[in-house]
Order: structure tokens, then sequence, then C-alpha cells
């Protein structure tokens, strides 16, 4: 199948939509790009616009090849109330997702999270996470506890699968991004010594580099595989000082393990990846601990 060459990149000028913007363009890809925000220097037009608008989505989806869909509030912290952040992202993936499909438009990419799938309660007083079996997958069952950013991802998740149950022509694509780092990130990681204690293991130190992630939309966009498809793209951290087989049994206890520990090298597979898209990540977070 010929690749798109129109593609649509909601929320274009956030950090991933960037990545996104110019891997596409250096693919030789048309974007058309969208957000609230206007950014000088852009590597593209951008049309400025509210998802929460169904009928300028309707507009800006009009006359595209495929839809990479980022724009929602980018997590539980943004500032405003847990029940407005679920029905405004829920708002803007549903009119995204029905005017692709009512528009004709074959190809969709959607901007999930691993909070769709990893407890993060802050309301409870039990664990702050659960991890049910490692390595971790794209097919990691969806838990997302109170936390309405993971439900809204979740939900978005749902509505693509039910799109394509009804259209198995239809290419939908969830990918369920991990932290994503960049090169703030990066230094502030890599430089000196790390306490253990500031370590974050709620998600396995799940990571992907920034070109990382915009080199996979992009392979995904150009493979355009019929049906729905759900990727956990990501590498462990490295931790300099503390071995995996240690931290693997003083964090996750209760985790099945479906390959014994000293065959991994991260605690996350993305074998199904590699195999369908030919895509492997290039960088990874090498810590040092102590």
């Amino acid at each position: 199948m010929s690749t798109p060459s129109t593609i649509l990149v909601t929320g274009a000028t956030g950090k991933l939509g960037t990545a996104v913007c110019r891997a596409l363009i250096a693919r030789g890809l048309n974007v058309r790009a969208t957000d609230l925000r206007y950014v000088p220097d852009f590597p593209t037009r951008v049309e400025l616009g509210d998802l929460r608008d169904e009928l300028f989505v309707y507009r800006v989806v009009e006359g595209c090849d495929a839809v990479v869909h980022l724009g929602n509030h980018p997590n539980a912290f943004v500032g405003i109330s847990p029940q407005r952040l679920l029905a405004e992202n829920t708002a803007m993936n549903a009119n995204v997702f029905q005017a692709t499909v009512d528009l004709g438009i074959r190809s969709i990419v959607f901007a999930s999270s691993v909070q769709a799938t990893i407890r993060r309660d802050r309301l409870t007083s039990g664990p702050p996470f659960e991890i049910p079996y490692l390595p971790l997958d794209g097919d990691l069952p969806p838990n997302p506890g109170l936390n309405t950013y993971g439900q809204s991802k979740e939900y978005a998740e749902r509505m693509l699968r039910l799109f394509v149950a009804a259209d198995p022509t239809l290419s939908a694509t969830a990918i369920r991004f991990p932290m994503l780092v960049t090169e703030w990130l990066h230094k502030r990681l890599t430089t000196g010594t790390m306490a253990l204690g500031f370590v974050d293991f709620t998600e396995c130190t799940a990571h992907l580099y920034m070109e990382d992630a915009g080199r996979l939309v992009v392979d995904v966009i150009e493979r355009r595989l019929a049906g729905y498809h759900q990727y956990f793209p990501a590498l462990t951290m490295q931790l300099k000082g503390y071995p995996l087989g240690t931290w693997v049994a003083e964090k996750y206890p209760s985790a099945v393990l479906r390959r014994p520990v000293e065959e991994l090298d991260s605690l996350v597979d993305i074998d199904a990846i590699t195999r369908e898209l030919g895509w492997r990540p290039t960088q990874r977070l090498v810590v040092q601990v102590g």
C-alpha cells in the first residue's frame, strides 16, 4: 500500500508533536499541523484551533490521508480538575476519531500512555502500582485505576477497537508511550550519581527518547497495517550499581516472570514492534545510582 502523502498531526507544537512533525518531514511527507499554541519558527505551518470543537476538527481533518492524534491534556498534573481532564480528553479523542472515519481516512495513530495500563492511584491507601508480569509488552491489560488521564487513554483505545471491529480495513494504532526523554531530561538524569530513592520504579523505569518516538510514528504511518494495533515502545533504565535481577526481586516480588531474569536486559519486550514494523529504539538511559 502506498504511503499517505498528507498527514494531520494534532498537538503538533508539543514536545512529542514537534519530534513527530520533524520525522515526517524528514521522510518527505506533507504535514498539516494543528494545536492551540503558536510557536515561532515551527518546521511547518500550524493551524490554530480547539479539538473540543467538532466542527473545527472536521475542517482540519478533511483532505488528509492519515491522522496522528497527539492532542490531549498531557497528564494528571496540568492544573485542571480530574473530571474536566477526563471529559475534555474524551471529547477531543471522540471528535478526531469520528471525523477521521466519517471523512474516509483509513489510517489513525493515537498517542496513548503506559498510564492506561499501570495503576497510579493517588486517592487510595493501597500500593501505588501493580506489575502483573515481566517483561511488559503491548498486550498488558488496561488498569488505569482512579487516574483520569489513564482512564481517558484507555477509553480512547476502546473507541479505536470498536471502529476497527466495524471496519477491519481501517488501520488504527495506539502507542502507549512511556516517559519521553528530552535533551534536558537526559542531562538531568545522567549527570553525576542519582540516589536510588529518587528512581521512580512505578512504570519499570520505562522510557523512550523523543527522536525514537517520532521515528516510530512515521514507521507506523508508512507500514499502515490494517486492523487495530497496540504497542508499548520502551526500554528500561540501565542502573549502574543496581543489577536488574536485584531490583526485579525487590520491587516486583509478585510479578510473573515470563522469562528468566538473567535473560533480560530490559523489562519491556518490544519484539512484536520490531517484527511488525522493523523499528527499534536507538538510545537508552544509563544512570549511575548509589
